[in-house]
């Protein structure tokens, strides 16, 4: 029979009746104090401690009792050895241990013999940790349990198999996979859960040009081009970089305009800017090379914490998480976590987990394939599909019902709206564009002239011939035609816009250099001009 803290052989019945008959009892106190702390989260109670524990003064003391190598190898750690290791062991891992027993009679280490029993008051634990789960290990301490303590605390347990050397019928393994149940109330992923995804990727994996040929390169500029960016959308863009900008010396020498124009319509302008900007590095520092180091990497402009550990995983096969929205959404449903998913303390444990199941020989893989699963079955703003999913069985979120209350998010400020008037001025000689300011949104690049508010058709006219400039007398030369409404949407702002197609002979030349216009061709605007995507609707 499976018992708590039992660490030797059951005494043969002949020799057990004998000792009882000769009165080789003891009356003994528990020895050892709980073990806890205000962040415990699971309670692990044995029956009483064993003579080699109570020798050690500390749970679990002999050294065939496997209740160390089963909870380092169900939370992928190393199996602790000193008493001050497993203490540090069960604090960090947020596990309270005790016994049900606080005194009993009894004959060695034998559960079987114990008798004239005082139970411990575990409601000195859950009075001051928040408990979500109580287990048993083994079968007699679950019996006294429910004998003793559960109608007293109200709680119910689950028992485990026994960790004891007495229960030869769970080897090492069989242990792991019934223990593995801890990890739901711990809110950690139990060991395995890695490779699982990896079984799924293999069969699963998304096929993309930059995963082809993944040098640093290529996994650097796609992994820009993805950020706020539908994979769909990145495919062509990355193609059409990579024939005029195939490797790092040709980004960093290229023109700002013919940057901005490869860039037209991805949207996060910065993004480009800063590619150049780490080329240029890259070229003086590092001969051309990103390099193979994740901090070096995030010293260049525009790689944070995501984009170094993608690259250096997948680029450079370095265990090294990376975790970006997906993670972020598929490991709050994966652990039902309750906190925040942008506070940095939930950022923090995402990433201590990541690195805790990662895979070492195929991180990047690990890493894309959570990229995936975000993309494919754990979906965002929406029912994710479970049913497709390889981490089903082990989902806390979808266990309890409730996959879509994951993530949890604070309500965003409410974006600012802005109302503009978009006029597309055309004339004999060419196309007008204005450049914006250096500073703020869309920075630096080309736009078609517009104006705060959403202007009616006699007032956009009033515009264009006084405060445009155009001149009263050149009234009669304006045609104004409504190009409709639209919306775009950033960030924090969004533009309701009206939009007017304006015909007119002549632009004054005074206006070019007062305005800050310019007059291009309509060929030159296609191929040249990097317009935002936000003036789409008025590219006539």
């Amino acid at each position: 029979m499976a018992r708590g803290h039992c660490d030797k052989e059951p005494a043969r019945r002949g020799d057990l009746n004998m000792a009882r008959k000769q009165g080789d009892y003891r009356r003994i106190d528990h020895p050892i104090p709980p073990l806890y702390d205000e962040n415990s989260k699971i309670l692990i109670l044995g029956s009483f401690p064993s003579v080699k524990s109570r020798e050690a003064a500390f749970f679990y003391g002999h050294p065939q009792n496997r209740f160390w190598a089963v909870l380092a190898a169900v939370l992928s750690q190393d199996v602790p050895g000193t008493i001050e290791e497993k203490s540090d062991f069960l604090h960090r891992n947020h596990i309270a241990v005790w016994d049900v027993i606080g005194s009993c009679d009894i004959i060695g280490s034998s559960d079987s013999s114990i008798k004239n029993v005082e139970p411990n008051d575990i409601s000195l634990i859950l009075d001051r940790a928040d408990i979500r789960q109580i287990y048993c290990n083994g079968a007699k301490s679950h019996e006294y349990f429910c004998r003793y303590q559960e109608k007293r605390s109200g709680r119910s347990a689950i028992r485990l198999p026994s960790t004891s050397p007495a229960n030869a019928a769970y080897s090492l393994e069989r242990l792991k996979d019934q223990w593995k149940q801890i990890c739901g109330p711990l809110q950690v992923a139990g060991a395995g859960t890695g490779q699982v995804l990896l079984d799924w990727y293999d069969y699963n994996a998304r096929i993309l040009p930059w995963r082809s040929r993944p040098t640093p390169y290529h996994i650097w500029v796609s992994e820009i081009m993805l950020q706020q960016t539908r994979v769909e959308a990145v495919k062509a863009y990355y193609e059409r970089w990579m024939e005029m900008l195939p490797d790092i010396g040709a980004l960093a020498s290229v023109p700002d305009q013919t940057l901005m124009k490869l860039w037209e319509g991805l949207g996060y302008y910065n993004r480009a800017r800063n590619l150049k900007r780490a080329a240029r590095i890259l070229v003086d520092k590092y001969g051309g090379e990103l390099p193979a180091d994740p901090a070096a990497l995030r010293e260049l402009p525009g790689i944070g914490e995501y984009t170094s550990g993608a690259i250096a995983s997948i680029a450079f096969g370095l265990p090294v998480p990376a975790l970006d929205g997906n993670g972020l959404r598929i490991f709050s449903r994966l652990l039902a976590l309750e906190e925040d998913i942008r506070k940095t303390g939930c950022r923090r444990k995402i990433t201590e987990e990541i690195e805790r199941i990662l895979p070492r020989d195929r991180a990047g893989d690990f890493n894309q394939a959570l990229m995936d699963l975000g993309s494919s079955v754990c979906l965002p703003n929406g029912q994710p599909l479970c049913d497709q999913c390889p981490w089903e069985a082990v989902c806390q979120a979808r266990r309890q019902g409730r996959q879509e209350e994951f993530p949890r998010k604070q309500e965003k400020k409410k974006r600012r709206i802005d109302h503009l008037t978009v006029f597309f001025i055309e004339t004999e000689k060419g196309i007008v564009l204005h450049k914006r300011p250096d500073q703020g949104l869309l920075s630096g690049l080309w736009e078609l002239p517009n104006i705060p508010g959403e202007l009616e058709p006699d007032r956009a006219q009033d515009w264009l011939v006084g405060q445009a400039g155009l001149g009263e007398d050149k009234a009669g030369d304006i045609s104004l035609h409504s190009l409709g409404e639209a919306k775009h949407i950033f960030t924090h702002v969004e533009w309701r816009m009206k939009g007017y197609h304006v015909r007119l002979k002549e632009l004054p030349e005074r206006l070019l250099q007062e305005k800050k216009w310019v007059l291009v061709t309509a060929q030159e605007l296609k191929n040249d001009y990097a317009v935002p995507s936000a003036f789409e609707k008025y590219k006539v």
